[in-house]
């Protein structure tokens, strides 16, 4: 067994591992009672987030199988092992760093989550991108997007205090 297929295989476990979490996590949260005070109740929240989550699993257990399956027809590529990514430990490290920054300033409230949210998320993509300088503008315009979305969704719809 090459290592293509070890690893694929063990991407399938993982995934079903996790897809056995989510399936527990929805089971037991089916006896959970109807809010009548909020507009989802204490067993929406974490049944809608199993089912994307089972979702993701679904689909990539697909994808690990086909990508072990061996090609019919195919003819490989002569540089099949160039392709591979190298490993970004540095990135990894920085976007931990901002993240929990992230988190420290919204505990202890320094700025407001309108604020802080966008920023956040701007910081990650611009690490993440290489501040390659086609990619800013793009990661601007999302990062204002989805964190003042997410700050509205969090602030009226799932009625959490932020600062």
């Amino acid at each position: 067994m090459n290592d293509k297929q070890s690893s694929g295989w063990f991407e399938i476990g993982v995934y079903s591992v996790l897809l056995c979490v989510v399936a527990s996590v929805f089971w037991s949260t089916l006896g959970l009672p109807a809010s009548t005070r909020e507009p989802l109740g204490s067993a929406s929240l974490p049944q809608i987030v199993s089912v994307i989550i089972g979702i993701f699993c679904v689909i990539l257990i697909w994808r690990a199988l086909a990508a072990m399956r061996p090609a019919v027809g195919r003819t490989p590529a002569p540089n099949d092992e160039a392709v591979s990514h190298r490993r970004r430990t540095d990135k990894a490290a920085i976007c931990l760093g901002i993240a929990i920054a992230f988190a420290l300033a919204l505990q202890l409230r320094l700025l407001n989550a309108a604020i802080l949210t966008p920023a956040f998320l701007l910081s990650l993509m611009l690490v993440l991108n290489g501040f390659r300088p086609r990619t800013i503008l793009p990661s601007v315009v999302i990062s204002l997007i989805v964190g003042i979305v997410t700050v509205y969704a969090f602030k009226n719809f799932f009625y959490i205090d932020l600062p």
